[in-house]
C-alpha cells in the first residue's frame, strides 16, 4: 500500500528501490541455481561446486546445455571453490573471485553484491534488469566498484551493460569502452 501511495504522489522513496532491488538481486541468484540445477543443499558453507569436481560430470551439469554466460570456464573447471560462485554471470568476474581464494571476506562480497544496509551509501552493488543468465541484463554500481573493482576487471560484458542501464536513466557512463564493445546485444 505505501509503494502504490507513493507512486500515485509521484514521490518515490530510495529506501522502497533498494529494497527491490535487493529482492530481485535474490531472486537472480535462486533462477540461476535453478538454471545450473543446484539445489539448497549444494550451496551449504561447505559445498564444492560440481563444476570441478573428480569424475565424470552428471548431464545437467554439460556445459553446452547452460546459458552461455553460466558456462563454466576453465579455471571454474580446474579450482575448487565454491557452487555460489557459479551464480554469478560474469565469467572474468567468477574468475577473479576463484584465482583470490580466500584473500577477500566472502561475507562482505555478498553483502556488498546485495546493497545490504550496513553501507554508508544505502546503494546496492549489483542491480539485476533481465534474466539472470544474461550478463546485458547486470549493473554494477560505483558504490560496489570501491571496494570490488578488482573482481571485475576484464568483465566487457558487465561494463558494457552497466553504461547501456545508466544511460536509460539518463547517467553518464561508469566505463569506457574499447570501439567495438560499444553495442548491446
Amino acid at each position: 500500500m505505501l509503494i502504490y501511495a507513493e507512486y500515485t504522489a509521484r514521490s518515490p522513496r530510495t529506501e522502497l528501490l533498494l529494497g527491490l532491488t535487493q529482492l530481485n538481486f535474490l531472486r537472480a541468484l535462486i533462477t540461476n541455481m535453478d538454471v545450473l540445477h543446484l539445489s539448497p543443499a549444494q550451496m551449504d558453507d561447505e559445498a564444492l561446486s560440481p563444476f570441478n569436481l573428480v569424475g565424470p560430470r552428471y548431464p545437467e551439469y554439460q556445459d553446452s546445455s547452460l546459458p552461455s554466460a553460466l558456462q563454466p570456464t576453465a579455471i571454474q573447471s580446474t579450482i575448487s571453490h565454491h557452487p555460489w560462485l557459479d551464480l554469478l554471470p560474469i565469467p572474468k568476474m567468477r574468475d577473479h573471485l576463484i584465482l583470490a581464494g580466500n584473500s577477500f571476506d566472502d561475507v562482505q562480497l555478498c553483502h556488498d553484491l546485495c546493497g545490504y544496509r550496513n553501507s554508508e551509501t544505502g546503494q546496492t552493488g549489483m542491480i539485476v534488469w533481465k534474466d539472470p543468465w544474461d550478463p546485458a541484463g547486470w549493473e554494477v554500481t560505483e558504490t560496489f566498484l570501491k571496494t570490488w573493482g578488482w573482481a571485475v576487471r576484464g568483465s566487457w560484458d558487465l561494463f558494457q551493460s552497466t553504461n547501456y542501464w545508466r544511460m536509460k536513466r539518463g547517467e553518464k557512463p561508469l566505463f569506457l569502452l574499447p570501439p567495438q564493445a560499444e553495442r548491446l546485444t
